[in-house]
């Protein structure tokens, strides 16, 4: 019928602009450091397959187990969160080595549905990090895992995303215990002052290594303890 007609090319035309809004995102993200801090873009990217089913920053998983493990201190038990996870294998990686109380977080919805379909098992929330009380009740996770989420804000080279570096760090601290760790694989270190003048303990070294854009690059390896 007309009718029906009418549907699928009303369809059709609301498809193909999703795929133009997704294709102007992308674009904006490469002619600028400022796409970094969007949500909008990372929704792009991940439904575009820019980052197809698995991608890591800031090196590869294997490269920084040694630090997560040292760092995790064989405590299997232990609450951990991991911020910015995107598609990274490190949540799988800590779940197969035993550590099962592990949140994956990311603000891109996308992305954590794509996860929760394909690792079910695992658990995983979109929620922004930068919110205050976003994170849950204060005083609750024993370790944080950040691989390039916080570098992604300071890096965007703006005031409003600086910002938003600083809330994030001011709400992974609040969630943490007393004692807890904060464990940043880092671009340069960049927000290490916010971090020191956040946390009680801070202490970093610079290790170099492949990432997957096979770029090889200095990374700076920081624990924070609260």
């Amino acid at each position: 019928t007309a009718m029906h007609c009418l549907d699928e090319t009303c369809h059709g035309l609301r498809e193909a602009l999703a795929t133009l809004r997704r294709r102007i995102n992308l674009l904006r993200g490469d002619s600028s450091r400022s796409w970094l801090g969007r949500k909008e873009y990372w929704d792009a990217a991940y439904a575009s397959g820019r980052y197809k089913d698995s991608y890591e920053w800031n090196q590869t998983c294997e490269t920084i187990w040694p630090y997560v493990l040292n760092t995790l201190e064989s405590r299997l038990d232990a609450k951990i969160l991991h911020v910015g996870c995107g598609n990274s294998r490190l949540g799988r990686m800590l779940h197969d080595d035993g550590y099962i109380n592990v949140l994956n977080v990311d603000y891109s919805r996308v992305v954590i549905k794509m996860m929760q379909q394909s690792q079910p098992e695992l658990q995983f929330l979109c929620v922004d990090c930068a919110e205050s009380g976003a994170l849950g009740e204060a005083d609750h996770f024993d370790f944080c895992v950040d691989k390039g989420a916080i570098d992604s804000l300071f890096e965007s080279n703006c005031d409003s995303m600086w910002q938003q570096g600083c809330a994030m760090i001011q709400e992974i601290h609040r969630v943490l215990k007393p004692g807890g760790k904060y464990l940043v694989i880092s671009n340069g270190g960049i927000g290490s002052d916010v971090l020191k003048a956040t946390f009680g303990h801070m202490q970093s070294e610079e290790i170099e290594g492949y990432a997957c854009d096979l770029y090889y690059k200095l990374i700076t390896i920081i624990v924070c303890t609260k």
